[in-house]
């Protein structure tokens, strides 16, 4: 499993979407490791973001583990030329050909997102999920949040700055135990739940053992008037379920006399219902039929009244075609103007524009051919003004119409004309209509009439059935009463026999088993109360003892499988706290072994000689405390309460070649980050993680210890792929792809990437794949 890449949008400085490829083809290419990428850029320009965003998208909740006091703050703010975003999003993609994530994808993306009203999500290749699954997944792939998959700043030292308990926590985290010890603090505490809950089982025995014993000795006296409460139970059952068959007998004759008299009333009242409604339809028919009577009387008003509207629209309409006949005939060919102030103006007007352009054609005529035609023209206008006075004298101006005009006013009155010919036709069809509808009114008034008299022969009829009926219900009625009364004393004697036998027998009649012999019952009734005397000289026995003791015998016996249960159950969870116990101690012992070896290793290298190792230590701590967290009651029986006061934490001795260290207090601050960063790789090179980000861990380290550092993380990176966050020129040179991160003026951070392997010997950039 590797990271294959890493999107960010919105979180902090990285306002816009922003990508990191860290694998694009295999593990190695062109003698370059390609497991190692490192991150440069000037301080302030977002890098530890990027640790960040890859640490809070790993499910990191911590506010301050990620620089921010509130959620909303990892949320781009704004600056001055970009305004502040509503939410952050960060996205890794994970190779899993390996299947090391438990999940059947070859590629896992894991996404969370933020928004500033405080909502979140968690996503697994585009499904929701919660967060517990995803921390779930990635510790069981060794990048747990606890993993040393992301170092910040100040990390490294604090190893050296932990206490020595802090510290074995740490070398039991890269050990892997922690699996084991959860699963033995689980264990504990069952056992410790087991351990309470044997004891109250036991205490619930002790108990319930001398009730029991009481109990067993009045069960005994209580069986021996068993076999009264047997016969007398018995004699009962016979007496009652005699008893209870002759009153159910008859019972069930009365209820069927009852029921027949009742079957013949319904039948005689369904009768007389029937009539009634005869009566009821036959009223509501004669109502109906004095309402069609009226209904059709005032349609034939309604005709009436029509038909002689219909009359006189036909004389109307004939009027009006007369009248547009004499219009057609009496058109005029001529129109009279009547003249005014504005006629002639109008003409004088039009004049004088004859008389002006009379007067130019005279001032252009160049030759005497021309006079001939202005003589015309001239005779023309004179007309005119001739006429004009002339129509002054007569005070009219009569002017003759067009023959289109004549033809246009001739085919409009003849459309009139067939207009109202067809609504003469219409009004006299119509009256044909309203004629006949009024002799069919007519008629069926008439039929409503003859109907309405036999209907009221009918009516009579009815009314005297009725009253027959009536007298034969009423006497049904008195039968049916009788023998309600009868059924009703036949109930009353089975309340009271019901009563007696729930008080002797605290049973049901249906629960009685009688199969149906003859017997005596004076005998039987003897019987029962001579049976009932001997149970009295026995005494009273509380029925119920017998009852309680079977109970309290089972509740007995269940505690008592289950005290057997618990503790074979104890027997298996201390064994399993042992073998926990035992892979606890050899899984850290060897890890232990392990990190020394490689710390002294890499502490070698780093300081080119010294020696370094960690110590296993015995520190003293207060005993109640102690007690109460190994739970001193499940320590003691498992034999583990020896010594109770100490635990073991682990020390670093640390001495650099050529000086005598008797404390890591007196290492320099550059001593201390080579001391750390050794101790660091001893750790990652005993449970290596897929992937580690490294936030400029090697900032304190010379040239030529970074050299010694970038050895290291080449030799690591077969196995674990770095990002390095770095301003180290000795650490670029280890990286097969190296990004400059840089912010403009608008507070963003922005990328670029180049890959090591396309820069030449003069510096140029090839991209042999674009």
């Amino acid at each position: 499993m590797f990271l294959k890449k890493l999107e960010i949008s919105g979180f902090k400085s990285f306002a816009k979407k922003t990508t990191f490829d860290f694998f694009e083809s295999g593990v190695f290419e062109s003698g370059k490791n390609i497991g190692i990428t490192a991150i440069v850029g000037p301080n302030g320009s977002g890098k530890s973001n990027i640790a960040d965003a890859l640490r809070w998208a790993m499910g990191e909740q911590s506010m301050k583990n990620l620089r921010g006091k509130k959620a909303r703050d990892i949320i781009f703010a704004g600056s001055g030329s970009k305004s502040k975003l509503g939410s952050a999003q960060v996205s890794i993609f994970l190779d899993n050909k390996d299947k090391q994530i438990s999940l059947d994808f070859d590629e896992v993306v894991i996404t969370r997102k933020i928004f500033r009203n405080g909502e979140s999500e968690y996503l697994i290749n585009g499904s929701r999920t919660r967060l517990i699954d995803i921390v779930d997944i990635l510790a069981k792939a060794g990048v747990g949040q606890r993993s040393y998959c992301i170092i910040n700043q100040g990390m490294a030292d604090n190893i050296l700055n932990a206490s020595p308990v802090e510290r074995r926590s740490i070398i039991e985290e890269a050990a892997g135990v922690k699996g084991y010890q959860l699963k033995k603090e689980r264990s504990q505490r069952k056992l410790k739940s087991t351990m309470r809950n044997v004891e109250q089982v036991e205490n619930l025995l002790l108990e319930i053992e001398p009730h029991l014993r009481l109990l067993k000795r009045q069960s005994s006296k209580a069986q021996k008037g068993e076999a009264y409460r047997l016969r007398l139970k018995e004699k009962q059952h016979m007496l009652f379920g005699f008893f209870w068959k002759q009153l159910m007998s008859a019972k069930t004759e009365a209820e069927e006399i009852k029921d027949d008299f009742g079957r013949k009333m319904m039948q005689i009242q369904m009768e007389v219902d029937k009539i009634i409604e005869k009566l009821k339809e036959e009223s509501k028919n004669t109502v109906s039929l004095q309402d069609n009577i009226d209904v059709l009387e005032r349609d034939q008003r309604k005709l009436n009244h029509e038909l002689y509207s219909i009359e006189r629209k036909i004389i109307a309409e004939e009027g009006k075609i007369e009248l547009e006949k004499e219009r057609t005939k009496n058109i005029q060919v001529v129109d009279v103007i009547p003249v005014g102030v504005d006629t002639v103006k109008e003409h004088i007007s039009g004049i004088k524009s004859q008389q002006d352009n009379l007067i130019k054609r005279i001032e252009r005529i160049k030759t005497l051919s021309e006079v001939p035609e202005l003589k015309k023209y001239a005779c023309m206008v004179a007309q005119e003004l001739y006429d004009l006075y002339e129509a002054v004298i007569r005070g009219k101006i009569e002017k003759k119409k067009p023959g289109k005009e004549i033809e246009r006013q001739e085919t409009i009155n003849l459309k009139k004309i067939h207009q109202f010919q067809a609504a003469l036709k219409t009004a006299k069809e119509r009256k044909i209509e309203i004629e006949k509808s009024l002799k069919r009114t007519k008629m069926k008034i008439n039929e409503f009439f003859e109907k309405d008299r036999s209907e009221r022969k009918t009516s009579l009829e009815l009314e005297d059935k009725l009253r027959r009926k009536q007298f034969e219900l009423d006497k049904l009625k008195d039968s049916f009463n009788e023998a309600k009364i009868e059924f009703v004393r036949i109930e009353v004697k089975e309340e009271d026999l019901v009563n007696r036998i729930n008080n002797e027998m605290k049973i049901s009649p249906d629960r009685l088993e009688y199969k149906g012999e003859k017997i005596e019952a004076s005998k039987l009734e003897n019987d029962i109360n001579r049976l009932k005397f001997q149970l009295e000289q026995i005494g009273g026995i509380d029925e119920s003892i017998i009852e309680e003791y079977n109970e309290t015998q089972k509740r007995h016996d269940f505690l008592r499988k289950e005290s057997n249960d618990l503790k074979e159950a104890m027997k298996k969870l201390k064994k399993v706290i042992h073998e926990m116990d035992d892979q606890i101690k050899d899984k850290f012992e060897g890890a232990y072994s392990f990190i020394n070896k490689e710390f002294s290793k890499y502490f070698k290298i780093i300081f080119n000689g010294g020696k370094a190792r960690i110590e296993k230590i015995e520190i003293k701590a207060l005993a109640r405390q102690t007690k109460e967290e190994n739970n001193d009651d499940i320590a003691e029986e498992l034999g583990e309460n020896e010594n109770p006061e100490t635990q073991i934490g682990i020390d670093i001795i640390a001495e650099p070649p050529g000086k005598k260290i008797t404390n890591l207090g007196m290492l320099s601050g550059g001593e201390r980050a080579l001391t750390s960063l050794a101790l660091l790789f001893a750790i990652i090179s005993h449970n290596p993680p897929p992937f580690a980000l490294l936030d400029e861990v090697e900032a304190a380290l010379d040239e030529a210890n970074s050299k010694r550092f970038g050895k290291i993380l080449t030799e690591l990176s077969n196995r674990t792929q770095f990002v390095l966050i770095t301003h180290n020129r000795q650490t670029m040179r280890e990286a097969a792809v190296l990004y400059g991160v840089t912010m403009g003026d608008d507070g963003v951070s922005e990328l670029l990437s180049i890959r090591l392997d396309q820069v030449d010997e003069k510096g140029d950039i090839n991209d042999k794949n674009n």
